[in-house]
């Protein structure tokens, strides 16, 4: 320990804009990410959004801009088509949003999953127009679009003018809408690709903004819309979705978390509340285990509206019944997530897939979780997954998760012939196919994977930043400053530290079903509590005599109003005697 500590004395300082010295432990987590300068470490812990891209790098942005702002300046209707995951509940929030600002005559529409599937679809665009008194001028896709050839082709001869804006990797040709935003086309020069579909909307409002300023549509009576308000809704979305943490998404979603402190949006406070979130402190994960599950549970039983009018929710009282309501949703998510996974695993246990580098399972499978189901069973098996869903008429649609190593989209793209759709990105995706052609597709899928690894996956296993130990890490300036690293997400993990010397003095079991443990540990002087998830058979051994190793992160614990800090135990070993 003293080496270690000696190495990191050794490192050279850091600070922060004010001048406050970096902690040597904090320094060596940083470089440990690739920040070498000053510089660059201060940009990484005190993003700005003055160092945020131009909207007008994006392909296309100037036409989206001028499309958007001719037809609100014509005093022309807007129609936004939505996905049904938090990514495309929050864009399709956040546009409302913004138009409504702007007193544009707008509306949404949000795809049922369990009955019409994703994205921008001919016939429930069809269906939508005819029901209407009067047909939009303008359709803006977010978070879909990308592929929908035949949708947009369909609502251009119905009179729509077409904004497509997306985030999932690019088809070769390019789908004929009159703009397309995406960061991810081939001739886009805007330097964050992984922004989610909640970004690019908000990009498109910048821009919009923009567009609408030069054109003199502000005045006494219309104000500039502050656009940072909305932030609360690109973190949520962003974090949601999973994509890098990139320099660009760092940025948003830093301030996504001021403006969340800020409880600006009565949907977003409630749902914290309810869900004893610490808003004023809220953290990555919060967002991926208490806001992103009820925000998606709606969209996963078919009923992605609420989620969105809990998003835009002008009343207190509207926004609790809604957040009630998203919660009970999830509740029952979580009944039909776990049914499904135990008969997934009954169908690979019962060795009839039989291949080697991928696992496709299809049957009776509820399509709202199946993405949650393959992930699931990607952690069991680490292997590339695919849960197919029967559907009416003899067609299979399903979702599929992926390990490091293998990019989905590339391997569904070898096996096309036997797909009717497919879409995505490197570690997730859905598709769709005739039951038919599942065998020759389970084969092709199979073979895909193997010829990008060639057998060989990497192991997912227990990693550690640095072996310090809790009493270290549980000082005031560290976890301050450990704090500063958020958001955690892909490109920048949640830093894990080993300690090789703990005792406990406490270790229950609790839960309903008694998996998770209840810890305190001693530095001699003092007592620190702790939480060890899916550990909670391991009680006994940890009151042993011996010293044990643990692998663990610190974690804030918000109870009853109060925060505190506790040790969350990922991983427990005996000492060698």
């Amino acid at each position: 320990m003293g080496n270690n500590m000696n190495f990191e004395k050794a490192i050279t300082p850091f600070t922060l804009r004010d001048g406050t010295a970096l902690e040597p432990l904090i320094v060596k987590l940083l470089k440990k990410r690739g920040l070498k300068t000053n510089e660059e470490v201060q940009r990484f812990l005190e993003p700005e959004l003055k160092d945020l891209p131009s909207p007008f790098l994006m392909a296309e942005m100037d036409r989206a801009a001028q499309l958007v702002s001719d037809c609100i300046l014509n005093k022309g209707s807007i129609l936004i088509w939505g996905d049904y995951d938090v990514d495309g509940t929050t864009s399709t929030a956040l546009l409302l949003l913004f138009f409504e600002m702007l007193n544009c005559n707008v509306d949404y529409y949000i795809p049922n999953r369990l009955t019409e599937g994703y994205g921008l679809q001919s016939e429930a665009l069809e269906r939508y127009t005819l029901a209407q008194e009067n047909k939009a001028d303008l359709l803006i896709t977010v978070d879909n679009g990308i592929s929908a050839h035949d949708a947009v082709i369909a609502a251009k001869k119905m009179g729509y003018s077409v904004l497509v804006t997306d985030h999932h990797t690019p088809p070769e040709t390019r789908v004929p809408a009159d703009a397309v935003l995406n960061p991810r086309q081939e001739n886009c020069s805007f330097p964050g690709k992984d922004l989610a579909g909640v970004g690019v909307a908000f990009y498109l409002a910048i821009a919009v903004r923009s567009a609408l300023q030069k054109k003199n549509f502000f005045n006494n009576n219309r104000q500039v819309p502050n656009l940072k308000q909305f932030l609360d809704l690109v973190a949520i979305g962003t974090v949601a979705d999973m994509v890098e943490l990139d320099s660009v998404n760092r940025i948003l979603v830093r301030a996504g978390m001021e403006t969340l402190s800020e409880q600006s949006n009565i949907g977003i406070t409630t749902l914290c509340e309810q869900s004893n979130v610490d808003h004023k402190n809220i953290r990555s994960e919060d967002i991926s285990f208490q806001l992103a599950p009820k925000i998606n549970a709606a969209g996963r039983l078919g009923c992605a509206n609420k989620a969105v009018a809990l998003l835009q929710c002008k009343s207190t009282q509207d926004a609790s019944a809604l957040s009630t309501d998203l919660f009970q949703n999830n509740e029952e998510r979580k009944s039909i997530t776990l049914e499904n996974f135990h008969n997934a695993k009954d169908e690979v246990m019962s060795g009839a897939l039989g291949f080697a580098n991928s696992t496709v399972v299809a049957g009776q499978y509820h399509i709202g979780v199946a993405g949650i189901v393959a992930s699931n069973l990607v952690e069991e098996y680490e292997k590339p997954t695919i849960v197919l869903c029967e559907q009416e008429s003899g067609i299979l649609k399903g979702s599929a998760r992926s390990v490091q190593g293998v990019n989905l989209y590339d391997a569904l793209s070898e096996c096309s012939d036997f797909l009717l759709g497919f879409g995505g990105h490197a570690m997730a995706a859905g598709m769709s196919l005739k039951i038919e052609h599942l065998q020759n597709f389970k084969e092709l899928f199979d073979a895909a994977v193997y010829s990008q690894n060639g057998g060989e996956f990497v192991k997912t296993e227990k990693h550690f930043d640095s072996d310090s130990s809790v009493r270290e890490i549980f000082e005031e300036t560290t976890l301050a400053q450990l704090q500063m690293l958020e958001p955690h997400g892909i490109g920048n993990p949640q830093p894990i530290f080993r300690d090789q010397s703990v005792s406990f003095t406490e270790a229950s079991p609790i839960g309903k079903d008694k998996s998770h443990l209840r810890l305190a540990i001693t530095d001699g002087t003092s007592i620190i509590r702790g939480i060890a998830f899916g550990l909670g058979g391991m009680a006994g051994m940890c009151l042993g005599p011996q010293d044990k190793t643990i692998i663990y992160s610190p974690s804030p614990n918000y109870f009853r109003g109060r925060r505190s800090w506790q040790v969350r135990v990922l991983e427990i070993s005996n000492n060698a005697e």
